[in-house]
């Protein structure tokens, strides 16, 4: 037997009586912003649940159905409709007999109550119907209908299974063709398939080999690969891939059966199994199940309990697990028992691209400063929700003014004098974003490198979230179409200063007032030992995370390329108090020496610089802004499973061959955010298969911080970025500002 399922073990428990049902009215919508989450709860352990709704960012919850203990009502696997407005489920409130559980359907807020199936029953047998799901339309439900049969003078029981649909607004199920030995399905996206687990004897198990059937009942079975066993499957979102419980070990004890089943996938065309380590957490015995797609398909959550020697009903938690099963962890975590969890959620939209651009490196320059009202800013703190648009096209810089076919600019945007926490967020003027550039506390004086593409009129706004804020802005480059100004060439990153240890500078603090001035043409040593990159002589413009750390006292660090005359910018690139650790990212025109100097302002600091990539006429890259779009949120489920990244964890974060983005884009250019810090830490991005984690860093954190760094990061061989967190643990945000092909 396989593990006793959620609904297996409330069937072993026996049913109630029934009674008229009670509707419940709780203000509740369908997001069209955030994911969710169904399931069932059981507060007690007693085997009586109630269904809840659950948002994955606020991880607010609300009851859609409350555990009823007075006629101990079953509530089975619940599944959200596709626009989210209503939940299919399994239940025996509103049956007439014993054990008639049969599939009802209620409205997101518990009103609307109403069964769909009405199982069979005859003088020695009776049927339940159990594992809704709803069709990609909305129009039907297919359906598991299980009949047990103990023939008269015996006391022999048999378990026969099938698959049916019935019309969503209620009808005659119809069995599916191909599915009279089915336990579990699920439909395929476009709703022509449907996959399910062939039970080969449902007496003595409830898994069976997974095949996948036309809908329509046309054509004939495809098993989908030798050894590929379960029950549960669920397909994902874009079809390519069926997940599903396996059954792993096999408890030798045959009286006890304590089995342990994972989360495992496979193609949707069939081929191996992949059987995902991490969902089984422990040596314990322990059963994965219920599998359930996030709406981007880059994560899995499930249902994970063990067993108890002395609970009826062990208490589990939903956990999550990525696609690619490399991590895993709770969602949910409670004395009780939550279970048979399903995702809604709005899909991932694809990006909205620009035009195939080239960089043209200004010297910096400050364009936009609040406490001098330049720029078209007014001369004050700006309030919450306050918005202030900057006129790119037609600014003047050296060594030219930014030209009327300018497609993106790269500012290093900088608040101070904050009032209150706060977002600053970056966006082509004209239009809106719901993606964040830079995050400051109160009183903090924060810098972010932000690429931004322009508005039709020329401009970007910048709005400012909460409290009053000064905000200034200083131009380091600005994108043209393809042809007219620089390529990129994404490199894997590597640390080429650290005066910490005398790499790319001498081995000492850089004092007050001074600099250190560094190659960055040629073939360059790095801190990795025996390791050097190459750039080009032609180079134009290189991209370089800088990082400033063991400052003495306040001070800010100033990144340019060396002029004759000795005479330095009126821009920042850091601003960090004493004792801080601060990163950010500068894109930095190259002097003609093929040398960039790095200026401390005041007290002493050491300077770490790793170099991400560089722009010269003779690479191919090109830069594709787009709307800032979020690629990446752990907090809930968006391009990774909606779980914290541990001390020496990843996200292997797909771009390239996501949402629009090319599959043959060869670097991301991200906004990434650490947050709901627990310890000192740092996070690295780098490309996915790298045969090691690389000596350099993107954001350095301390606990409880929230703090933004924009990165360029050269993508893997599988289209994906690796981003590693070092220590504790955190969230991680990243919203794509654009990508480079070519």
């Amino acid at each position: 037997m396989t593990p006793p399922s959620r609904h297996t073990g409330a069937l072993a428990a026996g049913l109630a009586a029934l009674v008229a049902p009670v509707l419940i009215a709780t203000p509740a919508a369908a997001s069209s912003t955030s994911n969710e989450v169904v399931y069932t709860v059981d507060d007690d352990n007693d085997g009586i649940y109630s269904i809840v709704l659950r948002d994955l960012a606020s991880r607010g919850v609300t009851t859609v159905l409350p555990a009823d203990t007075t006629n101990e009502y079953l509530y089975d696997e619940p599944e959200l409709s596709p626009d989210g407005e209503r939940i299919a489920f399994s239940t025996d409130r509103g049956g007439s007999t014993e054990f008639e559980e049969g599939i009802a359907v209620v409205n997101r807020d518990g009103s609307g109550f109403r069964r769909v199936t009405t199982p069979p029953s005859t003088a020695d047998s009776f049927s339940v119907d159990v594992g809704a799901a709803w069709s990609p339309d909305g129009s039907r439900l297919l359906f598991t209908r299980i009949t047990v049969t103990t023939p008269a003078g015996t006391t022999e029981e048999t378990v026969d299974t099938a698959l049916l649909t019935v019309p969503a607004a209620g009808g005659t199920p119809t069995g599916l063709v191909g599915g009279e030995n089915g336990y579990t399905g699920d439909w395929s996206p476009d709703g022509s398939k449907i996959v399910l687990a062939d039970v080969v004897n449902a007496t003595t198990d409830d898994s069976g080999p997974l095949r996948v059937v036309n809908s329509d009942g046309s054509g004939g079975a495809v098993t989908l690969g030798s050894g590929v066993t379960g029950y549960s499957p669920a397909w994902s979102p874009d079809g390519s891939t069926i997940a599903y419980a396996t059954v792993t070990t096999r408890d030798t004890d045959t009286t006890r059966g304590q089995d342990v089943a994972h989360i495992a996938t496979v193609p949707a065309t069939g081929g191996s199994a992949k059987i995902l380590a991490p969902t089984r957490p422990t040596s314990a015995p322990t059963v994965a199940e219920y599998p359930a797609w996030s709406p981007d398909g880059e994560s899995i959550l499930y249902d994970l309990y063990g067993y108890s020697d002395v609970d009826d009903f062990p208490p589990g938690d939903l956990w999550a697990v990525d696609k690619e099963g490399r991590r895993a962890g709770r969602v949910t975590t409670t004395p009780g028992d939550e279970a048979q969890p399903h995702v809604h959620g709005p899909v991932p939209a694809a990006v909205s691209a620009g035009t195939e651009s080239t960089y043209v490196p200004v010297t910096p320059k400050r364009v936009l400063d609040t406490r001098e009202g330049t720029g078209g800013a007014p001369q004050r703190k700006l309030g919450p929700q306050e918005t202030v648009t900057l006129a790119v096209r037609g600014l003047q810089t050296e060594p030219t003014a930014v030209p009327a076919d300018a497609t993106a600019v790269v500012l290093n945007v900088t608040v101070t004098g904050t009032t209150a926490a706060t977002d600053v967020r970056a966006y082509p003027s004209g239009g809106t974003t719901s993606t964040s550039s830079l995050n400051a506390g109160a009183g903090d004086t924060v810098p972010n490198l932000v690429t931004v593409a322009l508005g039709s009129d020329g401009g970007v706004t910048l709005r400012n979230t909460a409290g009053q804020t000064h905000l200034f802005a200083d131009i380091a480059g600005y994108y043209v179409p393809a042809g007219a100004g620089n390529g990129f060439s994404a490199l894997d990153p590597a640390r080429i200063l650290d005066t910490r240890s005398g790499v790319g500078a001498p081995q000492a603090k850089v004092a007050a007032a001074e600099f250190v001035e560094v190659q960055v043409k040629g073939t360059l040593p790095t801190a990795e030992q025996g390791r050097t990159v190459t750039v080009p002589a032609d180079a134009r413009a290189v991209v370089l995370n800088v990082t400033a750390t063991s400052a003495t006292a306040g001070t800010d660090v100033r990144v340019y390329p060396p002029a004759a005359d000795g005479a330095f910018p009126r821009v920042s690139n850091l601003n960090l108090r004493a004792g801080q650790t601060v990163a950010n990212l500068v894109t930095v025109a190259v002097g003609e020496g093929g040398t960039v100097r790095l200026r401390n302002s005041g007290g002493s600091v050491n300077l770490i610089a790793d170099i991400a990539g560089y722009y010269s006429p003779s690479a191919t890259g090109r830069f594709v802004p787009v709307t800032p779009s979020r690629f990446l949120d752990t907090r809930n489920g968006v391009g990774a499973a909606p779980i914290p990244v541990t001390a020496e964890g990843f996200v292997d974060l797909k771009v390239a061959g996501a949402r629009g983005v090319p599959a043959g884009a060869t670097a991301a250019v991200l906004n990434l955010t650490g947050t709901g810090v627990s310890a000192s830490t740092d996070v690295r991005g780098y490309p996915s298969g790298a045969a090691g984690i690389p000596t350099v860093s993107n954001l350095n954190l301390i606990r409880g911080a929230t703090r933004a760094n924009a990165a360029i990061v050269k993508t893997g061989t599988d289209g994906r970025i690796r981003i590693r967190n070092a220590g504790g643990q955190l969230n991680l945000i990243g919203d794509l500002a654009g990508y480079m092909i070519g």
